[in-house]
């Protein structure tokens, strides 16, 4: 099966005749023809029939052209990331970040790192974890920061652990108390995650073992829009602190909270595996924990790792 009998189907089947099949991947008429029926020949069924002179796909016809989809959808994603590991230069720094991390602590490190590195090419973008961790597979970038329990041998991962904070509007009654318990969220309107996020079913746990059921008033995907939600006094919510700390420099009209027990949030520091650490990817990581530190954000990850 090769590629010119793929392309010519697909293209007949989506233009619905041979001549506009052969105008659009610049091959002449009689090809096309012969190479539809050399795929047919070698399929053993047929891929159209001609009912009033026109072609019309079979059944058999229709179900192999969504297979024939999914090839050229995979064939474009390895252009993109082909494309991806040729913008690559050499003494740059490439992050990718999952939105938790790139929305609102990344940035400030990444500036401070580009004051005191002259001349340095950075970049940093925003994915989902899922594509930071298939950006990091394909060596793409040079440092990922994910959400995911997904491993791979393309890639050295190192967990880190912290601490939700609830942040709640300032003027709410609960900006007075230092340390939130499961217990003071009853009967408060509360913003909560979707049910597939960690740190909520950890949270839904606790709720559950002091007999509370939270009032939930909105599910949100991301923590940065909790905060605007609480900022805008609709409830309060439980969130990295990151985020909470970002959002209130930001100058967001909210209150930052401890809260027992502890709600735990997890990242992956992500590296890839085929090419040794760079000392920029060193110096960021070692920033990011310094940094957390100053602000009072306590992470905790595997000592023995090499970071």
């Amino acid at each position: 099966m090769k590629f010119q009998q793929l392309n010519a189907f697909k293209a007949v089947y989506e233009l619905g005749t041979m001549m506009a099949a052969s105008a659009h991947i610049h091959v002449t008429q009689p090809a096309i023809s012969r190479l539809v029926a050399s795929l047919e020949h070698q399929l053993g069924f047929a891929l159209f029939q001609r009912i009033r002179g026109r072609l019309v796909p079979t059944d058999k016809g229709t179900a192999f052209y969504l297979e024939v989809g999914k090839a050229f959808s995979a064939l474009e994603h390895l252009e993109h990331s082909a494309r991806d590991i040729a913008e690559q230069h050499h003494g740059s720094l490439h992050i990718t970040a999952f939105p938790m991390l790139s929305n609102s602590f990344l940035p400030a490190i990444l500036g401070r790192l580009m004051r005191e590195t002259p001349g340095l090419k950075a970049s940093l973008k925003s994915y989902r974890s899922e594509e930071v961790l298939r950006r990091t597979e394909i060596q793409s970038c040079d440092l990922g920061f994910a959400d995911t329990d997904i491993t791979s041998a393309s890639v050295t991962a190192i967990p880190v652990w912290g601490d939700c904070v609830c942040i709640v509007p300032a003027n709410s009654e609960l900006a007075a108390v230092p340390c939130l318990t499961p217990a003071d969220l009853s009967g408060v309107p509360f913003i909560r995650y979707e049910n597939s996020d960690s740190a909520q079913q950890a949270l839904d746990r606790e709720l559950q073992l002091a007999g509370i059921h939270s009032l939930d008033v909105v599910e949100v995907s991301f923590a940065s829009v909790a905060a605007l939600l609480v900022a805008e006094g609709l409830g309060v919510a439980v969130v990295d602190p990151f985020t909470a700390q970002h959002a209130q420099l930001s100058g967001l009209n909210i209150v930052i909270r401890d809260f027992h027990p502890r709600i735990p949030y997890r990242f992956q520091i992500l590296y890839p595996a085929f090419r040794p650490i760079s000392e920029l990817a060193r110096a960021f990581v070692d920033s990011l924990f310094s940094q957390a530190e100053d602000a009072g954000i306590r992470l905790r990850y595997d000592r023995n790792d090499d970071l």
